[in-house]
């Protein structure tokens, strides 16, 4: 049968059955019932098809507009030699590939055997292998964890090293200031040094100078020490003093040695010379007693100790016996204080030395002969 509305060939049972209860074409969805009529082209189709036998498949029947017909002649045929032969052919096909199956079925029984006890083994050694993979694991994940934190400590690291950079860019630039500041500094001092000095250490009012030194340091050191440079005055004479211990390898003594000094100075040009003035050094007695250990030092106007300097400083005048350091140490409650003393120099400019008069007959004293009435008059105190 065949549809009005679009054509569509549906079996006559289906069009008498369902379509009436349709209100619309199930297929185009045409409104209304659908209407259907005879296909008349299918069933020219129907009577031009031709028939054969399924097993010999070469045996012409006919049309099957001519069907009763050859229902009868098909009966004929299935019985014909022929039609049997094909039937025998097809059987003896069949057998090889019956057998066939069998056989194989029962190598797939001794194969499956097989690979049952393969599959076995293999998950044995699967489930060994696992075993062994479980602490793998946890070791995987341990090192992850470590890895993670490693991490963490680079980038912390980093972070440092960034900090550690822009700190090195401020040092850097710190280092430049102060360079500059060095440079500066240095062009300064030479201007100082250029520059007369104003700002000297000068004697005190009462023409005297006092020199701390620590004496058991001395002793222990055994290296001299020098005062630092003192002025007469702004425009005077510069002189110094310097405290060693002498070792009389003889008696087997100690002694404090003292040395005058005079070094050589900015305004030496415009000053009179020798030096003439009376030189008196003494340990302090620092008790109310005052016995101070004195000694003046004898001038001449040929020593050459006291005339100009020629160089930085003149040739030391040096009192090696000055004082025993036994002496000191029994006293050390009279001449020690924290286990200082307190050397003074005394210059007298009342006195001039060029104003004293001395016989023409007399040595000339010099440096050695200053050095021995020094250790003369020492000794006999």
């Amino acid at each position: 049968m065949q549809l009005i509305c679009c054509g569509l060939r549906i079996c006559e049972l289906c069009s008498e059955s369902k379509l009436k209860l349709q209100r619309q074409c199930p297929f185009c969805t045409a409104p209304g019932i659908p209407e259907v009529k005879y296909d008349r082209g299918f069933r020219r189709e129907l009577e031009s098809l031709s028939l054969k036998c399924p097993k010999c498949n070469d045996q012409w029947f006919g049309l099957f507009t001519d069907l009763p017909v050859i229902y009868e002649q098909m009966n004929q045929h299935c019985l014909s030699d022929q039609h049997q032969n094909c039937l025998i052919q097809f059987i003896k096909t069949l057998i090889p590939q019956t057998s066939q199956k069998h056989s194989n079925l029962a190598l797939e029984t001794l194969l499956d055997e097989q690979y049952r006890r393969m599959l076995t083994n293999y998950i044995e050694k699967i489930d060994s292998i696992v075993q062994e993979i479980d602490p793998i694991l946890g070791k995987c994940s341990r090192l992850s964890s470590e890895g993670q934190q490693f991490e963490a400590g680079i980038q912390e690291v980093r972070a440092q090293c960034v900090k550690f950079k822009e700190s090195f860019d401020k040092n850097e630039k710190l280092a430049e200031n102060i360079n500059q500041i060095l440079a500066n500094m240095n062009k300064l001092l030479h201007e100082i040094k250029s520059m007369s000095m104003v700002d000297l250490k000068l004697i005190s009012s009462d023409n005297t100078y006092k020199f701390k030194v620590n004496i058991l340091s001395i002793i222990d050191n055994e290296q001299a020490v020098q005062s630092e440079p003192v002025h007469t005055s702004q425009s005077g004479y510069k002189l110094a003093l310097s405290c060693s211990i002498y070792l009389d390898q003889q008696n087997h003594a100690r002694y404090v040695s003292i040395s005058f000094i005079i070094l050589c100075g900015e305004f030496d040009t415009i000053l009179s010379w020798p030096f003439v003035y009376p030189v008196t050094l003494a340990i302090l007695d620092l008790t109310k007693a005052k016995r101070n250990i004195e000694y003046s030092i004898p001038w001449h106007s040929r020593t050459a100790p006291l005339h100009q300097p020629l160089r930085n400083q003149n040739t030391v005048i040096h009192i090696e016996r000055f004082c025993s350091v036994d002496t000191l140490i029994k006293n050390r409650n009279s001449y020690l204080q924290d286990d200082f003393i307190f050397i003074q120099m005394h210059i007298d400019f009342m006195e001039p030395g060029a104003n004293v008069t001395f016989d023409k007959d007399r040595p000339m004293i010099t440096e050695d002969s200053i050095q021995r009435s020094i250790v003369t008059n020492i000794a006999t105190k």
